[in-house]
Formats: structure tokens, sequence, C-alpha cells
């Protein structure tokens, strides 16, 4: 593809797809434009798959960031999602299908308020397939081609990489209490049934509790979901301690899944904690209003979320020890943390992972400026738009910095650099708080390694089981 060869403007190719007659083929590419720090569009090209003819770029006049293309089994239609915003990763995932021939482009089902993840199509090319983030699940849903009906084939759970299996489906699934496995899904009843059971004998001896949602008064007078998991061995005529699990993003949610990273719930409940997760104002799949309204209220609508749930959940369980809390966040959940350690006294211990502490400072470091740009309404230097990211500044507030908090970054975290971490943690050390910082020299925004987790696990119960006077099932050393 010679127009790709440029070596003054290196394209950047995020997927790709062919269609089963191996004639076409369709790719995502970020063009080489100066602006790529501060746009996320992202276009869609088809070009024949003998590089006879240069590709061509069917999503023109669609400025935002693409994903998932998919080609009908004839060949005839390529479907993909794609974000109208040119500089937001968060905005509603629209579906588009393109006539390969006659280069007509349709959206189909743009009424829904809902972001797509992927997608399939039905043998017949009459449906499409595909996931959702709905309600703190992750669903499988049919799309109607021709009339954009959606009809939901999941309820509750985690589904994802959805495949085609003769009119039916075959895809993993995982509950909070069940790690992934292969289900067969039928298309027509809806009925899911395991094909695999990796993990039976490994579980047979190990506690995974279930997750239980509960519904709350938040911000706005606004509805609010979250999950709640309990320790072993759990007797409601006990008190037990509280971990608080704040998601990242913002614009995510904590899901009814099984996690493998450091955020799985039943690795705090096993511990010995009641373990709460909500999903606040800005987090996913409860409709697009709800994910935008974070934007120019980072510390404001998600911290209410947090302390009013917590309020609800304390009134209401005579087992959860409301002296004995902890809050745990990463990224935009570390930013939370912090904020939360400038504006409240409420938790023994909190844990910060490759969160933000300076928000100004975040815009000139970050390599994403399209984030900030977006949810700050500009850029800091913009005299009319800095109190945008004064206004929920944890440093501005570092006077009332008073709560142990243990530090975790990577070295390679480009999204949120180290000093984010490494400033809050010497801000304490000289107010003569506890404080600790865990540096991983191998690592990014996630912690990956198996050794390095093992490690982060480890020093992090020592943590929140020193403050709050909690005896853990295990030996840690």
């Amino acid at each position: 593809m010679p127009m790709f060869h440029d070596p003054q403007h290196r394209w950047s190719m995020d997927d790709y797809t062919v269609d089963r007659q191996g004639h076409m083929a369709a790719f995502l590419a970020r063009t080489p434009e100066d602006e790529q720090p501060w746009r996320t569009s992202v276009g869609v090209y088809t070009v024949p798959a003998d590089g006879s003819d240069a590709p061509r770029l069917i999503s023109k006049g669609i400025e935002g960031a693409s994903s998932a293309p998919a080609f009908s089994a004839d060949g005839r239609h390529l479907a993909w999602l794609q974000i109208a915003e040119p500089a937001y990763e968060s905005g509603r995932k629209r579906i588009y299908i393109s006539d390969v021939v006659s280069g007509t482009t349709v959206n189909v089902a743009g009424d829904w308020d809902s972001s797509p993840l992927s997608l399939v199509w039905s043998q017949d090319g009459a449906s499409l397939y595909t996931v959702v983030a709905d309600n703190g699940s992750h669903n499988v849903y049919e799309v109607n081609v021709a009339s954009g009906h959606c009809r939901p084939l999941t309820k509750m759970g985690s589904a994802s990489a959805v495949r085609l299996l003769g009119s039916d489906l075959v895809l993993l699934h995982s509950n909070t209490d069940s790690p992934s496995d292969i289900y067969h899904l039928s298309v027509n009843s809806g009925e899911r049934h395991a094909l695999t059971a990796v993990n039976e004998k490994a579980l047979e001896s190990v506690y995974i509790g279930s997750a239980e949602d509960f519904w709350f008064t938040g911000a706005r007078g606004d509805l609010v979901h979250g999950w709640l998991v309990k320790p072993p061995s759990f007797d409601s005529t006990k008190k037990y301690p509280l971990a608080c699990l704040i998601h990242g993003g913002p614009q995510q949610c904590n899901t009814h899944s099984f996690g493998y990273t450091q955020w799985n719930s039943n690795m705090y409940a096993s511990a010995g904690f009641v373990t709460v997760m909500v999903n606040f104002h800005g987090s996913s799949s409860y409709g697009q209003n709800y994910i935008d309204s974070i934007q120019g209220q980072w510390g404001g609508y998600p911290y209410n979320d947090l302390m009013m749930g917590l309020d609800h959940l304390v009134s209401k369980h005579t087992f959860i020890d409301a002296s004995r809390m902890v809050a745990l966040g990463a990224s935009y959940g570390g930013y939370m943390v912090n904020w939360i350690n400038a504006q409240s006294k409420r938790f023994r211990a909190l844990v910060s992972h490759d969160g933000m502490f300076n928000v100004p400072h975040f815009w000139y470091s970050t390599e994403e400026l399209w984030f900030p740009e977006h949810d700050f309404g500009g850029v800091p230097y913009d005299p009319l738009v800095r109190p945008h990211y004064e206004q929920f500044n944890p440093e501005r507030f570092a006077a009332n910095f008073s709560t142990p908090t243990l530090f975790i970054h990577g070295a390679n975290d480009f999204r949120l650099t180290f000093d984010q971490s490494l400033a809050p943690f010497t801000l304490l050390r000289r107010r003569g708080v506890p404080a600790r910082l865990m540096y991983f020299p191998d690592e990014n925004h996630w912690t990956s390694r198996t050794s390095n987790s093992i490690k982060w696990y480890t020093e992090v119960f020592r943590w929140i089981s020193t403050f709050t006077n909690t005896t853990l099932p295990y030996a840690l050393d």
C-alpha cells in the first residue's frame, strides 16, 4: 500500500479483518497528524486483499474513534463501531454498516442508549451480536440489522470473545464467583450451558463469594448501583472491616465478573473484609447521560456517591464496622483516593495505585491530552479553564491530608507519571503521617507480571490489615 510508505508520516494500524472470500480487507488507522495526542480520530479503511488498489476511507464524516470491524458472511457488508466526537474516548459507540459495493453507509439502532463493545454477524446477515455494558454486567445482545431492535440474550455476569457457531454462539463467561469458561449460547432460547470447567479442581478448597447488588439514592437524586461481597464463614452478628474498591476510567464500571488483576473483589473478601464497589456517576453501563455527568465533576458527584453509598450500607448492615474502613483505587480510583484524603477522615488507611495528585500537572505530562481537555473543558493554561482543573485538585488541599496511605506506581506509566505518587508520599511523610511508596521499575499503568502482582497483594494486605487491626487468615511472608 504505497500511501502508507511515506517515511515522514507513520500511520498507526489499530485493527484489521478480512472477508471470508479473501477479496477485501478492512483496517483501522490513525491518520498521521500532529494533533494525535489531543484527538481520538481513528478511520475505517477498506482495501483489496491483493493490494491492487489504494485504501479507501469509508468512515468519512465520522471523526471519533472506530473499532470492531466485521464483514458479513457474504462479504457484501462491513459493520463497525464508531464514536461521533473526535476528542472523547467514552462517547457512545454507534453501529455503522457499509455496503462494500455501493459505498452506502447506514447507522443501525441509532437511538440505543448503550455502547456496544464488539460485533459478530449472524450467518444470514440479518443480525449482529454484540457485548454491551449493561447495569454492571457485560451482556450479549442481538441487534436486528433491518429494524434496529435490540434483544438481550444474557442478563447477568460478564460475556466476552463471542463467536458464531452455526445459528448459535460460543463465548467466554464469568461471574464474580466463577472464573471464565467457554459456554454455548442458544440464540433462540437464551439458554447457556458450560462447555468447560477449567478451574473446577483448583477452586474446590478456595472461597469465592458471590456479589450482591444494591441500589441507593446518590448525587443529583439519581439511583446508584453497587456490589457487595461478604467474607468466608460470614456471620451477620459479627463486625467486619470494610474495603471500598474504586474503579478507574473514570468512564468504566465495576462488573459482575471474575478479575485476574489486583482488583478481584474476592481477594479482599477472603482476607476478611466486606468488599464494596460503587458504580458512581461517570460509570459506564447506565446510559450515556450517566457517563457524561462526570465532566467537570471529578471530585463532585462520584465522591458524593461513594460517601452516600457507604452511609447507606453502614445504616443498613450492622455487620459493617464503620470504624475500620479502607479505600483503594487505581488510575482515576487513585485520584479519588487522594481526593478522599483531602476531604474525609472516615477511613483508617488508603491505597492509591498510579493515581493523580496534581490535576493541572496531569495535562502537562500525560500522553492522552484529549482526556483532561474533554473532562475539564480545555487546557489548563487558559485562564478561563484553569479553575476547572483546580476545583477538584487534591494538591490544592494538601494541608488536609492526614490518612495513612500506601502509594504504588510503575516507572513506565506515561498516563500518570511517577511524580503523581511521589508528591503525595513526600507530603504525608513530611507531615508525619504513615506512608509507603511501592515502585515497580518494570511496570506501566498496570501491574501485569505475576511476581509483581503477588508482591502487590502482599504489601496491600499488609497495609490495610495493619491499620484496621485485622488478622488475616494466612501468613503474608
